[in-house]
């Protein structure tokens, strides 16, 4: 039995949906079951992080963990130390925490950074233990929908890095195969997309799928912060986000050939990601 936690996430959902075609026993952790519309044969289960209580339950039976704790607050990974401390309890045999590909390029940023902790309490677990770390997903283009549905414009933030981004169905594919195939126990993966990408070239591709053109609006740190700020969205959070962009932009555009060599095929394109959720973009 595997159990998945952050079951309705980019990551989680796919890699539930993947685990399940494939016949494998998966339970899918989730603050409220009863609205996650999970595919047929997987077994919906309450948890919360926060409530260390309600994880014995979830983790009952349970060989393997995809460990995705929803964030990190001053006081550190506590998130994981409660998973790990219940997980020992139940006899999990192997922990697979998603983490991020900044560990493993040495970021000092505060998401980063988290992220590093949390790593160090599954490595220190005692239990057999593998660590995924992907790069900016395509998803993260959900952000610009709005203004590209309204204006076909696509406003980013001068210095946002060139990025090797990747599907999230190739992160749980990744994961799939680690959770239900042995040799990956202690090795962390940094998993990109095939190509590295600009801001420029991401929205040419939103664009090409469109059949228009989509024009890219370079603004100040100061200007972003300021339209967050006026959306309600600023704060620790989007500084957090800010110094992770200016560090990644180092090591971001970077490829790694951890999706196939792990997969077996090649990483799905942006094209691939825009395709399915041109819906988004109007």
């Amino acid at each position: 039995m595997i159990l998945v936690t952050g079951a309705t996430g980019n990551v989680g959902r796919e890699l539930v949906t993947r685990l399940a075609a494939a016949g494998v026993p998966v339970r899918a952790m989730t603050r409220s079951p009863e609205k996650a519309g999970f595919p047929a044969g997987v077994e919906a289960v309450a948890g919360d992080f926060d409530k260390p209580g309600t994880l014995p339950a979830a983790l009952a039976g349970v060989d393997r963990v995809f460990v995705v704790p929803p964030g990190y607050g001053p006081e550190g990974p506590v998130q994981e130390r409660a998973l790990v401390a219940a997980a020992r309890e139940a006899g999990v045999e192997h922990l697979v925490k998603l983490s991020t590909s900044g560990v493993g390029f040495g970021a000092t940023d505060p998401l980063t950074s988290g992220h590093r902790q949390g790593e160090q309490v599954v490595q220190e677990s005692g239990l057999a233990w593998t660590v995924l770390r992907p790069g900016t997903f395509m998803a993260n283009l959900y952000g610009y929908a709005g203004t590209i549905g309204k204006e076909r414009t696509m406003y980013v933030t001068e210095g946002d890095p060139v990025s090797a981004m990747i599907h999230p169905r190739d992160i749980a594919s990744v994961a799939a195969e680690v959770l239900t195939t042995s040799g990956h126990e202690g090795r962390a993966y940094t998993l990109t997309g095939g190509a590295a990408l600009s801001p420029h070239r991401q929205a040419e591709i939103v664009g090409e799928a469109l059949g228009q053109e989509v024009t890219v609006v370079e603004r100040t740190e100061a200007e972003t912060q300021a339209e967050f700020d006026r959306l309600g969205w600023g704060g620790p959070r989007l500084e957090a986000l800010l110094e992770l962009k200016r560090q990644s932009a180092a090591w971001d555009w970077k490829i790694s050939e951890s999706v196939e060599q792990i997969t077996g095929r090649p990483p799905l394109t942006l094209r691939h990601w825009v395709d399915e959720n041109l819906h988004l973009f109007g």
